[in-house]
């Protein structure tokens, strides 16, 4: 069975937020070893102030409140 799991991608300082946020992936690990050999596949990406910023109204990509960005896309 595959495990999912959140992983901290990297940190970096957010203006909006005024603090140092963590950009995570959620990242499905096969039972088995892929032959390709990634090892997982991210199915997801937020950031650790996310919730904040959306209720704040800010046009943070991570917060899913600007349509322009592609939120898959590692800022």
């Amino acid at each position: 069975m595959a495990t999912f799991r959140w992983v901290t991608a990297r940190k970096k300082w957010c203006d909006l937020a005024n603090r140092e946020v963590e950009l995570m992936e959620r990242r499905v690990y096969p039972a088995d070893t892929l032959p390709s050999g990634t090892g997982y596949r991210v199915v997801a990406r937020k950031c650790s102030a996310g919730l904040a910023c959306n209720l704040a109204g800010f046009p943070c990509k991570w917060a899913y409140t600007n349509p322009c960005c592609d939120r898959m896309e590692l800022a």
